[in-house]
């Protein structure tokens, strides 16, 4: 080939008939691959370009494909090969039976409306609705991704019972105006095809040649509807990183990539190991993470470019202190080593967990933007429950507070209590005493009252950990989770999160000034978000996929965050380790790695993704080694035992030291 092209990569390129599967790792040059590998097809193959359909996820990345491949063939043939994402190239063959147009589709926000409206109508009983109807939407696009029989499938945010309730007044409402949603280009063009041969057929005969970007991110219903219209030639050329499958929830999994040559035997493989992004040490850090999942592709990812520093672990007491050194070292970088804020990246795992790192960045004036949508904790149901506390036990008066946690926890005030006292009464607290003349709850009532002249001359920690604990919130909590038949834990976090907000603040004022203040300039910064070029990213490690940074810090790196505490099978943990290898391989030049000693007053424990990067600053350490020591300088590697070393420092005696205690402290340089 004439490209600048590795060996790999022209093998890639080069091929034509039958399936062959390119194992790309990150910074491999894959999409360069695919684009050079269809204008081979035409130019060196003589294939059509109306016979060549390429395959992304995203409306981004096959606009940039196509540019790509525009730029190689100066524009002469591109607009006949088909670039395009799978809903559209679905949508577009429906289209060819049905009579269908773009405006029966039904957008997202609209689809969140309707079954916004089907979930009121059948008065389901849940504390946030955003929430509610956010879960119900994407198990149904799970559902549906998977082939499942509705009456087979397993329901996580409600009960069978109402999900197919919802389901079935939601399909209703699609068949009486005429409209699908995304979720049904792709069912839809599965059942079409499977059902009829003529179509099917000719589509097959129109897309000769198939190429397929990010693999590992496809589903069911797309992996079978993509094997039906590749028979009978099979020529298909699928590009992916097992290693880099993120996407469970959605119904990826890496199964398709991993079981792909036993689908089709004749299957060529080529890896793509050269990693153009990274240093040596962010490609061997990464690797040394990456290699201990069992199901996976051994690729042994390399790179030409400079050794660079290993990655820096950083220990920080807490969340605050955590936020603190990260916004201390990026000021740093910019003002003494002039990195612009747009190279940096600060990655975490959860979203809840931007919210101490948006905290200093706003205090410290570092400009940014959330690639993530800006979810404000403080509009999370808890915490509206949690603030509605305090503002009533700053003014017993507030209807609102008092109706939001009557029975938060559980009083038993009825509905109609609470209606009639409302509206009849100047001072709730005398409506409901005259429509309760039982002495037990006369009791409940003051015993409320007494609560909340506790909370209000608490500080905003004390007073939250008193709601909690001696209120009883935490047991409502547990109570809802049970009753909904979801996990608690999320639910609890999202407590935790709260309390540690008001860690700064004195009184109840204050914590809500400063709520005010953080909602101001998160809606600042979310209008002027394209106003300033120069900023740091904010994004979870699944929102960072696709990306790269010279700099990347990952935040939080401990159990029960990555992996996270929800993943209780060995296969869960496989795709967390997946998830800090993507976050671990954006990173060009320099990657932090920080970790809490405790997080919400608990110790918490480094995640064990840290020692499987400390094998990787070990491995290289034998007798003779230099080792320089933050306190006693200079030394000499004299003895090795697992992860011990005794090293010999000038004018000192021989010191034994355990290897990755230092460099989880930072106290040695290897």
């Amino acid at each position: 080939m004439s490209y600048e092209l590795n060996d790999n990569q022209s093998m890639a390129v080069s091929h034509n008939k039958g399936p062959m599967m390119v194992l790309a790792g990150p910074g491999s040059g894959k999409t360069m691959v695919i684009t050079y590998r269809t204008f081979n097809l035409i130019d060196k193959h003589g294939v059509s370009p109306d016979n060549i359909l390429v395959i992304t996820f995203t409306k981004a990345a096959a606009v940039e494909m196509k540019k790509r491949f525009e730029a190689l063939t100066n524009n002469k043939i591109s607009n006949k090969v088909m670039f395009g994402t799978f809903h559209s190239i679905f949508f577009s063959i429906l289209r060819s039976y049905y009579d269908l147009n773009v405006s029966q589709i039904i957008m997202e926000d609209k689809k969140n409306e309707i079954i916004r409206d089907i979930v009121r109508k059948l008065q389901i009983q849940y504390e946030d609705e955003n929430e509610f109807v956010s879960e119900l939407i994407s198990e149904i696009s799970l559902m549906k991704s998977e082939l499942i029989n509705i009456a087979y499938y397993n329901v996580l945010c409600c009960s069978n019972e109402d999900f197919q309730k919802v389901y079935s007044l939601y399909e209703q409402y699609k068949k009486d105006n005429r409209c699908i949603d995304f979720d049904d280009m792709l069912i839809k063009c599965y059942k079409l095809l499977k059902k009829n041969n003529n179509i099917l057929s000719y589509w097959q005969n129109k897309f000769q040649y198939i190429l397929i970007d990010e693999f590992q991110d496809i589903n069911r219903v797309q992996y079978e509807t993509i094997k039906m219209l590749a028979k009978p030639n099979n020529n298909l050329f699928i590009v992916g990183d097992d290693d880099q499958s993120i996407y469970g929830f959605r119904g990826a999994k890496p199964e398709f990539l991993l079981n792909y040559p036993n689908e089709y035997e004749n299957t060529k493989t080529i890896i793509l190991n050269n990693n153009y992004r990274s240093t040596k040490n962010i490609v061997g850090a990464s690797e040394s993470v990456i290699k201990n999942n069992e199901k996976r592709y051994e690729k042994n990812m390399k790179t030409i470019n400079n050794t660079g520093e290993k990655p820096i672990i950083i220990q920080a007491n807490d969340i605050a202190n955590e936020a603190k050194k990260v916004a201390e070292t990026i000021i740093k970088l910019n003002q003494e080593k002039h990195i612009p804020l747009s190279e940096i990246a600060i990655i975490y795992r959860t979203n809840i967990q931007s919210r101490a790192i948006v905290d200093i960045f706003l205090d410290m004036n570092i400009p940014f933007i959330v690639r993530d949508k800006v979810a404000i904790i403080y509009d999370h149901w808890i915490a509206k429950d949690i603030i509605a506390y305090m503002k009533l036990a700053n003014n017993v008066r507030d209807k609102e507070a008092l109706i939001r946690i009557i029975n938060k926890p559980k009083r038993y005030i009825s509905k109609v209590a609470i209606e009639v006292s409302k509206k009849h009464s100047d001072n709730m607290w005398e409506g409901l005493y005259k429509q309760y003349d039982q002495q037990w709850m006369i009791n409940r009532l003051e015993e409320l009252q007494y609560h909340l002249q506790i909370v209000k001359k608490s500080k905003p920690y004390d007073a939250i950990k008193y709601i909690r604990e001696v209120i009883g919130y935490n047991n409502y909590i547990n109570e809802y989770a049970e009753y909904r038949k979801i996990g608690a834990v999320g639910l609890i976090e999202i407590l935790n999160e709260i309390g540690e907000s008001t860690k700064n603040y004195n009184t109840i004022d204050e914590w809500f000034n400063h709520i005010q203040e953080y909602r101001n300039m998160m809606e600042e910064t979310e209008h002027n978000s394209d106003i300033y070029k120069d900023q740091v990213t904010l994004t979870t490690m699944h929102s960072s996929k696709g990306l790269e940074f010279n700099i990347v810090w990952i935040v939080g790196v401990v159990e029960g965050l990555i992996p996270h505490e929800k993943s209780n099978r060995e296969k869960d943990v496989e795709e967390e380790r997946r998830l800090f290898y993507v976050g671990m391989t954006r990173a060009r030049e320099l990657l932090y790695i920080s970790y809490i000693k405790n997080r919400y007053d608990e110790i918490a424990i480094p995640s064990r993704f840290l020692e499987e990067i400390y094998d990787y600053y070990i491995k290289d350490i034998t007798q003779g080694s230099i080792i320089h020591h933050n306190k006693f300088g200079k030394g000499t590697v004299t003895k090795i035992s697992k992860d011990t070393v005794y090293v010999k420092f000038k004018n000192k005696h021989q010191i034994k030291l355990n290897l990755k205690f230092c460099i989880q402290n930072n106290l040695i340089n290897i």
